[in-house]
């Protein structure tokens, strides 16, 4: 039978030797995030196609490749989460980010399958800052990040966005940013170029020798890109090699041949406690993230809250404006209606009155009756106006202010005192109607 002590070891030199396996598989890694189907913007022209002939590039040239196709938002940041925990054991990192992309700020931000950006400030929750993807993919000793933007259609033109990309911020040493295009670029030729980059990007990888550099330059399309830092001068095309074991004298030599079940047990406690701190760091790290996410989609909802607030009073301070500019123009043409109204009335009972002087006929004035000249009300002292507006109100005829002026409600109620003596009705009191009106 096996002894426990051997037992020990064996499970202990299982456990090294698994260790060293998944440190190796990981030592290039590469995550191609590619959308083309978008469920609010048009298609994508350069294509999952492309993003698939990459993955299988790199998976030949030994890399460990995850390929997100038409990814969510969510989907998305998982993938580069799952990233971000490769890294910390990887030789080499590369991102592939291939699809619609929007610049804000300095910064390129990439869209996945379902974003939806009505402002610039959609994109701080709903796009994935290109920046940020290659600070994630820096844990690992070398990476980069290929971008090959795409330009999406929004419909309409939103204030702040750039369709070119740009890349404003700094980068770790151990780090390359690559764009297919630049401000060298019409933004006609965006996606032209971003198609040359991808099918040079998969030539390049397939051959049997190439470097980080060569793929930075196919990537950049020459100088019609950009690329943001220095790439080292590594190989995509021969395995990393596994690290050598530790160097142990000679003298320790003989005790492996008995080992110590003591010393094995607490290797297995050592490595469960090192598996246990990563995964906890990894939590972490994911937690920061997503507290980070949450808190600019808040800080984004917060602006627009306040756009939409001044948006709202903006509107209120419209519509009491043009309430009082409606009210303004009913009461002008109130007022113009009743001037328009007693010039009529004048017109027409001066009309009368010279009708009737030079054609006498049936009811015209005769010798005897009283003459139907109006006064002339400019030779009217304010008193003489007052008495007769207040005589029309004893009779019921005036219902305005007795203010000595002769206004359209005076104008009405001599018009109904001419009408109840059977005189033309003028409006305006000839020196018969005067006397009779003021008579004690």
């Amino acid at each position: 039978m096996i002894s426990s002590a051997c037992l020990v070891a064996v499970l202990a030199l299982c456990g090294v030797m698994f260790g060293t396996a998944r440190a190796h598989a990981a030592g290039k890694i590469a995550l191609v995030l590619a959308a083309e189907d978008y469920d609010k913007l048009p298609k994508s022209t350069v294509g999952v196609k492309r993003a698939t002939a990459l993955a299988d590039a790199l998976t030949a040239r030994g890399f460990d490749v995850a390929l997100s196709a038409n990814p969510s938002n969510a989907a998305a940041r998982a993938a580069l989460r799952e990233l971000q925990s490769k890294a910390e054991a990887a030789d080499i990192a590369l991102v592939f980010v291939i699809g619609h992309t929007a610049t804000w700020a300095g910064q390129t931000f990439f869209l996945s399958k379902n974003s939806e950006i009505g402002r610039a400030t959609d994109l701080l929750s709903r796009g994935l800052s290109v920046p940020t993807i290659a600070q994630i993919a820096s844990h690992a000793k070398t990476a980069a990040v290929f971008v090959l933007p795409t330009t999406p259609d929004f419909g309409s033109i939103i204030e702040g966005l750039e369709a070119r990309p740009q890349f404003s911020a700094s980068l770790p040493s151990n780090t390359v940013a690559v764009l297919s295009s630049s401000a060298r670029a019409p933004v006609s030729r965006i996606d032209a170029l971003s198609e040359q980059a991808a099918d040079g990007l998969a030539k390049v990888l397939s051959q049997s020798e190439v470097s980080l550099a060569q793929a930075v330059r196919a990537g950049a399309n020459g100088d019609l890109g950009i690329v943001v830092g220095t790439p080292p001068d590594v190989s995509l095309s021969r395995p990393i090699p596994p690290k050598a074991p530790p160097f142990q004298p000679a003298s320790l030599t003989s005790r492996q041949s008995d080992p110590d079940p003591a010393a094995a047990a607490r290797l297995e406690a050592e490595r469960q406690a090192r598996e246990v701190a990563e995964r906890k760091a990894r939590e972490e790290a994911s937690r920061v993230e997503q507290a980070k996410a949450e808190t600019e989609a808040a800080r984004a909802d917060v602006v627009r809250a306040q756009a939409e607030a001044r948006k709202a009073q903006a509107d209120a301070e419209r519509a009491q404006a043009d309430a009082a500019k409606a009210q303004a123009d009913a009461e002008r043409a109130v007022a113009e209606a009743v001037r328009a109204k007693a010039e009529a009335n004048r017109q027409a009972a001066a009309g009368a009155l010279a009708k009737a002087a030079t054609e006498p006929g049936e009811g015209a004035p005769t010798s005897g009756t009283e003459p139907q000249t109006p006064l002339d009300e400019t030779k009217m002292g304010a008193r003489q106006r007052q008495e007769i507006q207040e005589k029309l109100k004893a009779l019921g005829l005036y219902t305005g202010p007795v203010d000595a002026i002769l206004g359209p409600l005076s104008r009405e109620a001599i018009m109904g005192y001419q009408r109840s003596r059977g005189a033309p009705v003028s409006g305006y009191l000839t020196a018969e109607q005067y006397d009779a009106l003021l008579a004690k």
